[in-house]
């Protein structure tokens, strides 16, 4: 029996199909399906000769180029994903920029192997992107092209890449946000009896992430230290799931493994919120290691915390900050109080001493104005 064709080139009867092998940038500069034909004695070989383009394409085999884009979105897509040595937090972050910054721009549809370091460059200083978002954008592609050069794709272009950091003037430089000290004692005598009242107090006074203090549990605080090791997570998975969970995993950096001393006020609070736990525990039926979960024992939703907390500012008539707010009250009172930016940088686990000065231009004009007549005082003195 003849084999099916349905195309004749050159006087000979293949039998052609139309397969999409990814995306492309069209003269609009619109990205559409990449598609493209392929050739059998028969339907089942013209497929066969499609599935063995594919399969040597995702080996970095094949010696067509393809553009920039759709090679990150590959490596994304079956490496960066599923990749053990990032939080799930940081795989959202950069996947968020390279989607919102990245992908949509002309740069992507240029063939992978075309694209130089000064374009990457021109891209970079073009963006109206800030630059914490840029800097995240960067890292990202220095994953992406160090695996890329390493299986034969294309070479790695990010060695010499610079990200901009652009001036500001002294008038765009806002100070931090942070809870006045009437607002934290409000806000906590509100939730008084409640898991509540000692997570805004052990924040405010240790500078935690909101990840850090939900997974601490009893054991991480003893002889009045409290030491922060790991982190809770609850973002969605990516993997396009809207349902959310709770996870234990590494802190955000080496860095924010840190000790942090607790004042006797602070120890005093611990002994209380013990009681609350305890009473909670034998009201619901359920046993717990953790300093902070929900009245069932569940595990907190950190978006939950929020809600909370604007219900609360709401019924008190107190100004609303963020939670995270508080870890900056806690950093600009390190430095009111005269602690040296290194020890305050190690308390706070900041990777970078940079981000610790935002603490030290936040502290009010009054102190700013003591400490420059207590210089004066050195260097003007009088008999």
């Amino acid at each position: 029996m003849a084999k099916k064709t349905n195309c004749v080139i050159n006087g000979k009867t293949y039998y052609r199909i139309y397969r999409k092998v990814g995306m492309k940038l069209n003269k609009d500069g619109i990205w559409v399906d990449d598609r493209k034909a392929f050739y059998g004695t028969c339907k089942s070989d013209a497929e066969q000769k499609y599935r063995e383009y594919m399969d040597r394409r995702a080996k970095g085999l094949s010696k067509d180029n393809r553009c920039l884009g759709e090679m990150i979105d590959e490596w994304k897509d079956t490496v960066f994903r599923i990749s053990p040595d990032f939080a799930n937090t940081t795989k959202v972050r950069y996947i968020g920029v390279y989607e919102r910054i990245l992908q949509p721009a002309r740069i992507c549809g240029m063939l992978a192997s075309e694209v130089t370091a000064m374009d990457m460059q021109n891209f970079y200083n073009e963006s109206d992107a800030c630059y914490s978002s840029m800097k995240a954008l960067n890292s990202f592609l220095k994953h992406f092209y160090r695996y890329a050069e390493l299986n034969g794709w294309c070479r790695n272009i990010t060695t010499s890449l610079v990200v901009p950091k652009r001036p500001q003037s002294t008038e765009s430089v806002q100070e931090v946000e942070v809870w006045e000290d009437e607002e934290i004692q409000v806000l906590a005598d509100e939730f008084s009896g409640t898991t509540m009242r000692f997570l805004i107090i052990l924040a405010a006074n240790t500078g935690a992430r909101i990840g850090e203090l939900l997974a601490l549990t009893y054991d991480d605080i003893h002889d009045n230290m409290l030491y922060i090791t790991k982190q809770s997570s609850d973002v969605s998975p990516i993997d396009g799931d809207t349902s959310y969970s709770t996870n234990i995993v590494e802190t955000k950096s080496a860095c924010s493994n840190r000790i942090i001393p607790l004042s006797k006020a602070v120890m005093n609070e611990l002994e209380i919120h013990k009681q609350v736990r305890l009473k909670e525990m034998k009201e619901y039926g359920y046993k717990t290691n953790y300093l902070f979960t929900t009245t069932t024992g569940t595990s907190f939703y950190q978006r939950n915390i929020r809600r909370a907390i604007v219900r609360a500012c709401e019924r008190r008539k107190i100004n609303y900050h963020k939670f995270h707010a508080l870890r900056h009250t806690f950093g600009t009172n390190l430095s009111r109080a005269g602690v040296p930016i290194e020890d305050t940088s190690k308390l706070m686990g900041h990777a970078d001493i940079s981000t610790t000065s935002k603490y030290y231009i936040a502290v009010s004009a009054q102190k700013k104005l003591d400490a420059v007549e207590k210089i004066a005082g050195y260097t003007l003195a009088t008999e």
